[in-house]
């Protein structure tokens, strides 16, 4: 009689602290939200992120292209953005002569001004691939220019600088 107490007491106990245990992930307002996806949230927290877990970050003008694999490369061509009041434009944008390449991505996020907008889009690895090799034709070349964030040679993120 005392082991059946003593089984039963094991049970009930275990029963109870299984249901508290789990209360938390019953209902909406014990999970974790995703962050909305937007330019300011990639160009601050998300950048803040890459930096902290290492990322590198070059500034310049980029091309798209893709191989027989169907791996997709960014070439990145380094710029120096060189604030200058003598320059009409109070700046200018100097060539670092430094050319690279990276893979981008699968999973890869980038802000896209499309057309010279000054208003950014959030588009992920695919649709920027299309976007970045259709402005590439219609503008004979290399395109926008880009903070590109890099980390074990993928490009995770590129971030669209405006220059009026």
């Amino acid at each position: 009689m005392k082991a059946f107490r003593i089984l039963a007491s094991a049970i009930i106990g275990t029963a109870v602290f299984s249901v508290v245990l789990l209360a938390g992930c019953v209902g909406d307002d014990n999970t974790i939200a995703e962050p909305d996806i937007t330019v300011a949230y990639l160009s601050g927290e998300y950048a803040a992120q890459l930096l902290r877990d290492g990322a590198e970050v070059v500034f310049g003008n980029v091309a798209v292209t893709e191989d027989e694999d169907g791996a997709v490369w960014i070439n990145i061509s380094e710029m120096e953005y060189v604030d200058d009041q003598s320059q009409p434009n109070g700046y200018y944008i100097a060539d670092k002569n430094l050319d690279s390449q990276y893979q981008l991505s699968p999973e890869a996020r980038a802000t896209f001004l499309s057309g010279g907008s000054s208003i950014a889009q959030v588009l992920g690895a695919d649709d920027f691939t299309a976007s970045a090799m259709q402005e590439a034709v219609e503008f004979e070349g290399k395109i926008s220019l880009y903070y590109i964030y890099i980390i074990d040679d993928q490009v995770e993120l590129l971030i669209a600088r405006y220059i009026p």
